[in-house]
């Protein structure tokens, strides 16, 4: 039976989950009890940064541990190795890849941007801790796909905090790409005018970013609001002789925007290094 909430849901993502049930009811009988959603469809699914595409096609990406694998189109069954305690779950009525078990099997067909935003929004949402992952690593070492999550996860410092939306992923790879070390997440400045809560901030020179996702003014009044908090903060933070940039979804997506924050990123650095 389909899951009635996906009628409410929009016509492109009720139409694809249409699509993962009647995929899952058109496979043999004798594979069908051990199919479920893996990979990018179970990301989507979950509501994973990097999966969730409002009008683009996904794909339809099933995995069975008996009988062959086959493809049709977008549709693609696959022949995996059985799965593991804990490793399928009920989610909206279909049997699917657990948010641990989906990050493990993203490293098969995503490159670790992709994955990195995955993994971030995962431990954003509370759906994963780090430490849960490291066991499930530990314990199905010969899983494909683990090499992308290991080398993820080493690369996190122990206690950092997840980003807070995708935006501010991308940027913390935008970073990387900059050739910067990277920033502090959700650091604190004082100032005299009060205590300023920034996105991201390199303290040894003063430089703090500020990320607007793609939904922050979603009204004359939120865009008012934060205008108003934005003045606020800039005017303590050049008193206090800070440096602040700020930047937009799509200044971190499309280029040549993305070059050009590369460039206010590296002159923001030389300025704080001339000052401090």
């Amino acid at each position: 039976m389909v899951d009635p909430r996906w009628s409410a849901e929009g016509d492109s993502t009720a139409q694809w989950k249409h699509e993962l049930f009647a995929a899952l009811c058109s496979c043999p009988p004798k594979q069908r009890a051990s199919a479920a959603v893996f990979r990018r469809s179970a990301a989507a699914l979950w509501g994973l940064d990097g999966f969730v595409r409002s009008g683009v096609p996904l794909p339809v990406e099933l995995a069975v541990t008996r009988g062959e694998g086959s493809s049709k189109g977008s549709y693609r069954l696959l022949r995996v190795r059985p799965f593991g305690p804990g490793d399928l779950v009920a989610f909206e009525g279909l049997p699917v890849t657990s948010v641990k078990r989906t990050l493990i099997d993203l490293g098969q067909v995503a490159d670790a941007n992709l994955t990195e935003r995955a993994l971030e929004s995962a431990l954003r949402t509370s759906r994963v801790t780090v430490q849960e992952l490291q066991a499930t690593l530990q314990a199905a070492p010969a899983l494909r796909g683990t090499r992308a999550l290991r080398s993820l996860l080493a690369a996190r410092p122990p206690g950092q905090v997840p980003t807070e939306s995708d935006a501010e992923t991308l940027f913390v790879q935008l970073v990387r790409r900059a050739g910067l070390p990277p920033p502090q997440r959700q650091f604190v400045v004082r100032t005299p005018e009060g205590d300023f809560r920034l996105d991201h901030a390199w303290p040894e020179v003063r430089v703090a970013i500020e990320i607007d996702g793609a939904a922050t003014h979603a009204s004359p009044a939120a865009l008012a609001r934060d205008l108003r908090r934005q003045n606020m903060i800039l005017l303590a933070l050049s008193l206090a002789g800070w440096v602040l940039l700020r930047f937009t979804w799509v200044d971190l997506v499309c280029e040549p925007h993305t070059s050009q924050c590369i460039r206010r990123l590296h002159e923001a650095w030389s300025l704080g290094l001339s000052r401090h």
